[in-house]
């Protein structure tokens, strides 16, 4: 078995090489020989990832990072919008700060290192989002518009950035001063709603914000997204509540609508931030714009 794991040694608020070091012997164990790459800045995953694949160099690719480093290597198996090769699985090593597609995966998957070891693995659906200049961007988890891209602007600039405490306080605090953006949003059906925006949580997976459940009924392989939009101009409520969103009851939280779909498409005319898999997508900063999400299903390899 012929593989790469690919380390972000700034995962984890700079903590993720000290982490997978002390952790050498154990997947050395599990996974046998491999090869390690450690990135050095943003892009490397991407394009290590890409010639890999390419070169018909390995049996399994393996991410040692968090969310934001596997939607670099999401990207990487694409060549013009193509997979390159989809006998080649991507595998996790969760050294992330939020964990939250590893936490969607181990939903499905109990014996996770048993999955790495073995290479088992299956096709699982993606998302795609075109924005308002055509260019498409692909995550696996989730994608939004609205606060949460505020909000990981604010936690990335911030010193407190470790584990679900960091996510819940940078979401309290970014909510607070947030105003809601009109918009319309346009489902596959043909329902169509004018709303004031908070955030628009597009699901394949289930977690995001360290472990927030916003999509309870998310799987990653059958065909569909579930939308989860949050709406209107009371705040209070929301974070009274919050508590709901960590147990599974996103139904019940205020405000919040959740429909599942192929298709969905935001129609915006003041500047909305953009999300794929808690990485933030820079737009121009201008009006009318919108951005169209979908399903591909079943076209990438993931171990599960």
């Amino acid at each position: 078995m012929r593989r790469l794991v690919i380390l972000n040694p700034k995962s984890r608020n700079g903590q993720a090489e000290k982490l997978f070091h002390s952790q050498m012997e154990r997947w050395e164990h599990l996974l046998g020989d491999f090869a390690l790459f450690t990135t050095q800045s943003a892009g490397d995953a991407q394009r290590k990832v890409r010639n890999t694949l390419e070169g018909g160099e390995v049996d399994q690719i393996i991410i040692a990072g968090g969310d934001g480093t596997i939607n670099e290597a999401l990207a990487g198996y694409r060549n013009e919008g193509r997979i390159i090769n989809p006998e080649v699985p991507l595998g996790i090593i969760d050294c992330g700060t939020g964990g939250d597609l590893q936490r969607t995966v181990e939903c499905f998957c109990k014996d996770y290192c048993d999955a790495l070891a073995e290479n088992r693995w299956s096709p699982v659906d993606n998302g795609i989002v075109k924005d308002s200049s055509g260019v498409d961007h692909y995550f696996l988890n989730i994608a939004s518009v609205g606060m949460a891209g505020e909000m990981l602007k604010n936690l990335k600039n911030s010193a407190f950035q470790n584990g679900s405490a960091a996510y819940f306080y940078h979401s309290l605090k970014t909510l607070i001063s947030f105003d809601p953006v009109s918009a319309v949003v346009e489902f596959s059906d043909g329902e169509s709603r004018e709303v004031d925006i908070i955030n628009l949580f597009v699901c394949n997976g289930q977690f995001s914000g360290g472990g927030m459940q916003w999509a309870p009924g998310a799987k990653l392989d059958d065909g569909m997204l579930r939308v989860t939009l949050l709406s209107g101009k009371r705040k209070l409520p929301l974070i009274v509540q919050s508590g709901k969103l960590y147990s599974g009851q996103v139904e019940k939280f205020p405000g919040a609508e959740i429909f599942a779909t192929k298709e969905v498409r935001v129609k915006f005319d003041k500047p909305m931030s953009l999300e794929t898999d808690g990485e933030v997508i820079e737009m121009e900063r201008k009006g009318n714009g919108e951005f169209l999400f979908r399903v591909e299903e079943k076209v990438f390899p993931l171990v599960i």
